[in-house]
């Protein structure tokens, strides 16, 4: 091999090894909107967990239950919830939307919250005793255990 030839040899082996600028330019913006993403996905999440109502008991109502599970209000007194539901539509059981439902008692109450949205609402129990809510939407219906709830009015 001739010395011209190795010369070129070597100097396109150094080019090919050498990244144009614009790949390392390119390679940043990329991994810039990929955590730019997942910021936002965070972000998006956080804020649809805040309540909108601040004064009302916050309920959170998942595939995994109610969060709380237990309220305890006093006969005469309105109770003020602010269900969120922090699902989304893409669950294959009921489509994420879930509902709060309490049939015993005086208070009688059936409130339906969409995938990733919230409802704040109020009734009023009128006689003492414990009270069983339950998500009838998905999740396995009033017979799924964890799907319930107790309010306890004194």
């Amino acid at each position: 091999m001739s010395g011209s030839r190795k010369h070129k040899a070597k100097m396109s082996r150094e080019k090919q090894r050498k990244k144009p600028p614009y790949m390392s330019i390119l390679f940043m913006i990329i991994v810039i909107a990929i955590f730019g993403a997942a910021i936002y996905l965070i972000m998006s999440e956080t804020a649809l967990l805040e309540p909108v109502n601040r004064d009302a008991i916050k309920m959170t109502i998942t595939m995994a239950g109610f969060e709380p599970n237990i309220i305890r209000a006093k006969a005469g007194q309105s109770v003020t919830i602010n269900l969120i539901n922090p699902d989304n539509s893409h669950h294959t059981d009921g489509g994420g939307v879930h509902n709060f439902i309490l049939t015993a008692g005086s208070a009688r109450v059936n409130i339906t919250v969409q995938p990733e949205s919230q409802k704040v609402f109020t009734f009023t129990p009128t006689q003492a005793g414990e009270y069983h809510w339950y998500c009838d939407s998905c999740c396995g219906g009033s017979e799924n255990p964890g799907m319930h709830g107790t309010l306890i009015v004194a």
